[in-house]
């Protein structure tokens, strides 16, 4: 299992099934399909297109010929949402009657395990700073209440 960082300020956990952005504490869960979904176009990112068969496939195995082309719709749908909401717009391109292609204005890079702790670094310091913040407030509202 992999993890990719998506235009530089979001994660992508293949295992953990998560969108995180690099900028705040923003954490997106991911159905498994979704999340296969995701690693497929982005494992096949430079191919022209990725043909819907293939999408269907590579989810659903041979039963991909007996599943309703609106689930594959809706998945797309999602993970486009879930992108966006965390500042990556138009990663894929629909190629009508085809299949779907990845923007290759957008950089895609796996992660090796030295940038994985930097960037996971970088992705939690708000979360240090708030709980921080949190701690000084407690001990301010603790001191107050001693020196009534």
């Amino acid at each position: 299992m992999k993890t990719y960082i998506i235009n530089n300020n979001c994660i992508f956990n293949e295992r953990n099934h998560e969108l995180r952005s690099v900028s705040n504490s923003l954490v997106i869960k991911m159905t498994a399909m979704r999340a296969r979904c995701l690693s497929f176009i982005i494992e096949n990112a430079e191919m022209e297109v990725i043909e819907r068969q293939q999408l269907t496939t590579a989810l659903w195995g041979s039963r991909g010929n007996f599943v309703n082309d609106a689930n594959l719709t809706q998945i797309l749908y999602l993970i486009r949402r879930d992108l966006k909401s965390l500042g990556v717009s138009d990663f894929l391109i629909t190629v009508p009657r085809k299949g779907i292609q990845v923007n290759n204005q957008i950089p895609v890079k796996a992660v090796t395990r030295q940038t994985k702790s930097r960037w996971l670094s970088r992705a939690t310091m708000p979360v240090r700073a708030m709980l921080t913040a949190t701690a000084a407030a407690l001990l301010a509202v603790a001191f107050y209440l001693n020196a009534r």
